[in-house]
């Protein structure tokens, strides 16, 4: 039925089209570009003729809807019109990818149901899946390579969706993970040493993963010039113990305020740079000294649990290396047993791609522990805990913390390390317990539940064992 409402809908979607140059129009899971002046729009009785070359649709529904980026006619979900920019060039290659995996999927599977959601804590998006073949049903979770996630986040999502998918009648008899090669190699890694059935799969052709053989996972040791040079640095600055020299990348002197870097020295190129100013690197000497001891002033004063200004970002900024400079101060306050001396923060490390290691700590009789800290909600701590757990499990076998100077002096045994997850119970993912119970038992893993204002100081409200 033609009335004013339609009338107006088509003057308002004449003006949409001629707001930009090219449009996206998808029907089903087609879906085309064009340009304007390439269509034609004429107004039928049961709705709305669209055609440009050979592409020919007829559109009818309840009425129209207008967003920012999209114009449809609601009820007919046959096609929609989008403006061009970011936003629509990202949900575009994002339906693209949902068509095509279904497409390869549905040659062995049978699909019950897919749905694109987010993945928890990270920016990427993955598509879920419930498949069928001889009666059997699946829970599956895809990626895209182009998406920013990590094999911790998705295995994370595809152990829940496998849980809430498992119900009385309609039991999941196995987990599979549609990811590239390079998150299928990470993945394999991580299950090792989890007690978990899950399958992967290579995109784009969905090929049987087989691992190669298992790769060593170096950790980017400082040189002992390096370090000898960052002692140095410390004792010409003078600054209190609260001011800590951090090595970062292996290259680079950080000097950090509770966790907040001020100012970075290049001894290969003798310049200072400094992160919160403007400026342009300074050559080292008295002058670029005097800046570093301004900026530690300036941080000082706004850094602090007791600030006037919260939304500063002297405040916000870094807030876990915040807490970790806290835990540096007295690791004890997480366990009796640790030592209060030495503790390495932000150990860098390759694992697929770079890595850095919270803090790694030991224990009074020798046992290495390795400490990961979360500030935010996230449902891969105890998985990114558990991957660099491996990492210094790894190089513990071979011997390389005496090797390369850590540790001086400490017998260490060869028990398998300690694991502690530190977070604000507040900031606790619900489903962290039911992750927690894949972790082999060798994996000896603690939660540590601190305060949500532990800027104040920490106080331990839960210890417990995961694992």
């Amino acid at each position: 039925m033609i009335g004013e409402p339609i009338f107006t809908a088509i003057d308002e979607l004449r003006e949409f089209l001629s707001e930009a140059a090219e449009y996206v129009c998808v029907a089903g899971r087609r879906f085309h570009r064009f340009a304007r002046g390439d269509f034609h729009l004429r107004l039928r009785p049961d709705g709305l003729e669209f055609e440009t070359g050979t592409l020919r649709l007829l559109t009818a529904g309840s009425g129209w809807k207008r967003t920012t980026h999209r114009f449809a006619l609601e009820g007919s979900g046959r096609w929609v019109l989008l403006k061009p920019s970011h936003k629509n060039e990202l949900w575009l290659r994002r339906q693209q990818f949902r068509w095509a995996c279904e497409n390869r999927a549905s040659r062995r599977w049978k699909i019950l149901r897919s749905s694109l959601a987010a993945s928890d804590g990270r920016s990427g998006v993955l598509l879920r899946l419930i498949l069928q073949d001889r009666g059997l049903r699946f829970a599956a979770v895809a990626v895209d390579e182009e998406e920013n996630t990590s094999a911790e986040a998705v295995l994370c999502q595809l152990l829940v969706h496998r849980r809430r998918s498992d119900r009385p009648g309609q039991r999941i008899e196995k987990a599979l993970l549609f990811v590239s090669w390079q998150l299928a190699e990470a993945a394999t890694r991580l299950l090792d040493d989890l007690q978990a059935s899950v399958q992967l799969y290579c995109l784009p052709d969905l090929a049987l993963f087989r691992p190669l053989a298992p790769a060593p996972i170096p950790l980017l040791w400082p040189s002992l010039q390096l370090r000898e040079d960052l002692r140095r640095l410390c004792a010409d600055l003078m600054f209190p113990p609260v001011v800590r020299a951090v090595i970062r990348n292996g290259t680079t002197c950080s000097l950090e305020y509770l966790g907040l870097p001020f100012a970075v020295f290049d001894p290969g190129s003798r310049t200072w740079k400094f992160p919160l100013r403007e400026e342009v690197p300074l050559c080292d000497g008295d002058a670029a000294r005097r800046v570093a001891r301004l900026e530690y002033h300036r941080v000082r004063e706004g850094r602090r649990a007791h600030a006037r200004l919260r939304q500063d970002p002297l405040y916000q900024l870094y807030a876990e290396r915040w807490l970790e400079s806290l835990i540096l101060r007295d690791p004890k306050l997480l366990d009796p047993e640790l030592k209060s001396r030495p503790v390495y923060a932000q150990v860098p490390a390759y694992a697929g791609r770079r890595r850095v290691i919270d803090l790694i700590a030991v224990t009074e009789s020798g046992r290495l522990a390795v400490i990961e800290v979360k500030v935010q909600k996230s449902m891969d701590l105890v998985f990114q805990a558990l991957s660099y757990w491996q990492i210094v499990r790894q190089a513990q076998r071979h011997h390389a913390f005496h090797q390369n100077g850590y540790f001086h002096r400490i017998a260490l045994t060869d028990e398998p390390p300690l694991l502690y997850c530190v977070t604000p119970l507040l900031a606790l993912h619900p489903e962290e317990y039911y992750l927690a119970r894949h972790l082999r038992s060798e994996v000896e893993a603690y939660l540590i539940g601190i305060n949500n204002n532990w800027r104040e100081g920490i106080k331990v409200l839960r210890r417990e064992r995961l694992s």
